[in-house]
């Protein structure tokens, strides 16, 4: 069973912030309605990916799909912890970067966990809804971290290839003879007249210029609190597959300016349904998904860090009631 799981965590170099406490209460969520027979027997074999080809191959795979999902939140246990990297924090560990960094964006940690469920994949989206409409939070890479803070590597490489003449292949095969005999008259004029240009056997290359980037190594040895923070992220970042699964990372948020609230989507698909099941080949379906979203609301606060916090606090939330 191939899970993604997403989430966000920042550690080390005065950067480690407490986000334990995964061991919350959760309450199982409802079964609802809209199963069929067909649906309530493979659920209650936790068979979900074949429940969610059925599904979807069902004449209501709206509903049917819903009655999935939640049978699958009751089971998985959907749940969240995200800390939002105070700005002092960052100021301290990495001074005048780590300024610039927290004036343009907000560095959140978590992780992302579900109990082991028989889908194909798990899939996680944590966006902002506000104006000018919702923010996804994005990969804390290294190059945009650079960027933020101010630092860069080495220059792009730039090289620059000239252009000429090159065969044409595919044309040499169409018409080999014609080709042979227009690089003979070709060659007795010194290559002067360009006879198999032409017939179409050669045809003429541009310049061209290729811009290579330095490389994430680059980067990293010729910026230090690009560096720093890195190597924190790789440390505090890790993917547990135990009874379930638990993934962390680390993402980013442009740092906001209006009144927000937190949008969680979490999906569980199934590839591949056409065959999974006789019952389900009269229909070739592909691919079949359910999605989940719970809305959040931050409470007031002085800044988006706080806001997050005083949500999440210390313990993973389940994201269904």
């Amino acid at each position: 069973m191939a899970v993604r799981r997403i989430a966000i965590v920042l550690g080390g170099l005065g950067l480690v912030l407490a986000a334990s406490g995964c061991g919350a209460s959760l309450a199982a969520g409802s079964s609802g309605s809209g199963g069929s027979p067909l649906l309530r027997r493979l659920t209650e074999q936790r068979a979900y990916d074949q429940a969610l080809c059925a599904a979807m191959a069902s004449h209501d795979p709206e509903r049917s799909l819903a009655y999935v999902g939640k049978r699958l939140d009751a089971d998985a246990r959907p749940r969240l912890h995200l800390h939002a990297v105070p700005r002092a924090e960052l100021e301290a560990a990495l001074g005048e970067p780590g300024w610039a960094l927290a004036n343009q964006a907000v560095l959140v940690r978590g992780v992302v966990a579900i109990d082991g469920v028989q889908v194909d994949d798990f899939g996680l989206r944590v966006a902002l809804t506000g104006f000018p409409g919702p923010t996804d939070a994005f990969p804390a890479s290294v190059g945009l971290l650079a960027g933020l803070m101010g630092e860069s590597g080495p220059e792009d490489r730039v090289e620059r290839i000239e252009g000429g003449r090159e065969l044409v292949p595919e044309r040499f095969r169409q018409r080999p003879l014609l080709g042979l005999a227009a690089s003979a008259v070709e060659a007795s004029t010194l290559f002067l007249v360009p006879v198999t240009l032409a017939t179409g056997h050669t045809r003429q290359r541009p310049d061209r210029t290729i811009v290579t980037p330095p490389t994430d190594a680059e980067v990293l040895a010729a910026a230090p609190a690009t560096s720093a923070v890195a190597r924190a992220i790789a440390r505090a970042s890790y993917v547990d597959h135990g009874e379930g699964q638990e993934v962390a990372s680390v993402w980013m948020w442009p740092r906001p300016e209006d009144d927000l609230e937190l949008v969680i989507e979490w999906s569980y698909a199934a590839y591949g349904c056409a065959g999974r099941r006789p019952a389900l080949r009269r229909r070739s379906l592909g691919n079949a998904e359910v999605v989940r979203t719970v809305k959040i609301p931050l409470p007031p606060g002085s800044d988006l860090e706080s806001q997050i916090n005083a949500v999440f606090g210390d313990r993973m939330r389940l994201l269904v009631p």
